[in-house]
């Protein structure tokens, strides 16, 4: 059965193999994410070498998403866990201890800015929160523990409405994008995008080596949901990170942020994806809660591109399960209409309204699927944009575009040879999805051909497959 929505899947401890990799695959995962908050550059080679091998005997690529820390505050490397209780004072510090004193080592902490006595900060992605009492010397902050819970190395600390004066392309983003790009990645997620000068920041460092990477902004506070609009506008596509959203601004504000983020992303036919705690309970626990089930489904009833998975595949107890479960979810929701965004799209070029009058071809004669045989992915895309209820099979014979194809909706991305014939190409094509994807019985395809031009469709046909 054909599923629309994409699974991207962070890969850790529990699953960075090549076994596990593959299993992902299996179970109905697309992308995998690479988190380099957390990874190092011996786990993103060892991954992408994984994911290389796979992908040479698999029907469709599986793309690869290199996630940048950007200017994030997190608690310092650490195997030790600091127990913390409600009431008792803990001081924040850019040391490692203070004498006499609970205290916790802080990365980054000279450069929160704003921040005010009576303030709040919450630990761990709101697990944990505190009230600030003092601001010492030394950028020492002591606070008051207002839940009680458990702290442990490389945690998130949010301090809203803080200022946080780093770049958003952080020197070491820069050194793990350049190791990345040597290796092969397809997609780029931006963290804490404020602004599209970051984003015009990042094309040049991309430029400068040749590169076409596809970039998700991650839109993560307040500056960056300020200029939503020019940061999506400008983008390849949008990432909802509600994790820190939902400190950053009032969390029962969260669903109609999220709502708002896909929206603008199919209003300038952008790619969205939707990612925190989804099924966040599957971690510890072998089924989801009935919430979490209704939060997914959510997600792809307003037409998200993807739903990405994070501590669930890298480090809990039932990764396959989480996206076994993640799958037949998305496939249950999918029978039902989408808030359907997409119409909001402006058409701006022929292409564009290729793309549109193909879907609305396709379901006036009840066509099986799209057939498109494509060099850079363009129009693809394009369909995708649309959101086809039907599968719209990709044939391309560039592997960089392939991968990136992995992440568009709707699409299968298929690698194929191309010949100078385009008959026997498109029978090759037709011959592929008689074998790899088994179809049977008489089909109607829309065929949609650009494989001698990226600019012009050397053909849109009616055809038939027995």
């Amino acid at each position: 059965m054909h599923k629309r929505t994409k699974i991207i899947t962070t890969v850790g401890p529990s699953t960075r193999s090549k076994e596990g990799i593959l299993n992902l695959y299996k179970k109905g995962m697309n992308v995998v994410r690479v988190n380099m908050s957390h990874a190092s550059h011996a786990d993103l080679d060892e991954v992408i070498d994984y994911v290389t091998k796979i992908n040479k005997s698999a029907d469709k690529s599986i793309g690869i998403m290199v996630d940048t820390q950007g200017p994030e505050i997190r608690t310092a490397k650490s195997s030790d866990i600091l127990e913390l209780k409600k009431g008792e004072e803990l001081v924040l510090t850019p040391n490692k201890n203070i004498k006499g004193k609970k205290s916790l080592q802080i990365d980054n902490l000279k450069y929160v800015k704003g921040i005010k006595k009576g303030g709040k900060i919450s630990l761990d992605n709101g697990a944990i929160e505190l009230k600030i009492l003092n601001i010492g010397l030394g950028n020492n902050i002591t606070c008051e523990v207002l839940d009680n819970g458990a702290i442990a190395g490389k945690k998130h600390v949010n301090f809203p409405g803080a200022k946080i004066k780093l770049p958003t392309l952080t020197d070491k983003d820069k050194k793990d994008l350049n190791h990345a790009l040597k290796k092969g990645i397809n997609f780029i997620a931006l963290s804490f995008c404020r602004t599209k000068n970051d984003l015009k920041t990042l094309r040049t460092f991309l430029k400068k080596r040749g590169e076409g990477i596809e970039i998700f902004v991650k839109v993560e506070d307040q500056e960056g949901l300020s200029n939503l609009d020019e940061i999506v506008s400008n983008s390849d596509g949008v990432m909802v990170a509600r994790g820190d959203l939902g400190i950053e601004t009032d969390i029962t504000n969260l669903p109609y942020i999220q709502r708002k983020m896909i929206k603008v992303a199919a209003k300038y036919g952008k790619k969205s994806i939707v990612a925190t705690q989804l099924l966040e309970s599957m971690i510890q626990n072998p089924h989801p809660t009935r919430a979490e089930v209704s939060d997914v489904a959510n997600a792809v009833y307003e037409g998200a591109d993807a739903l990405m998975l994070s501590g669930e595949t890298s480090v809990g107890k039932y990764p396959f399960k989480c996206v076994e479960y993640m799958r037949d979810i998305a496939l249950n929701a999918e029978r039902s209409e989408t808030l359907k965004f997409q119409d909001g799209f402006k058409q701006e070029t022929d292409w564009h309204t290729l793309a549109a009058t193909s879907v609305e071809l396709v379901e006036k004669i009840d066509a099986d699927a799209i057939v498109v045989l494509t060099r850079s992915g363009f129009t693809a895309n394009l369909i995708s944009r649309a959101r086809p209820k039907v599968p719209v099979y990709a044939f391309t014979n560039n592997k960089e575009t392939q991968g990136k194809l992995s992440l568009a909706s709707s699409v299968e991305n298929l690698f194929m040879k191309f010949g100078a014939n385009h008959e026997k190409t498109i029978n090759s094509a037709f011959n592929v999805l008689k074998g790899k994807f088994k179809l049977k019985g008489r089909k109607k395809f829309v065929v949609i051909s650009g494989i001698f031009s990226d600019i012009y469709a050397d053909a849109i046909q009616i055809r038939f497959m027995d």
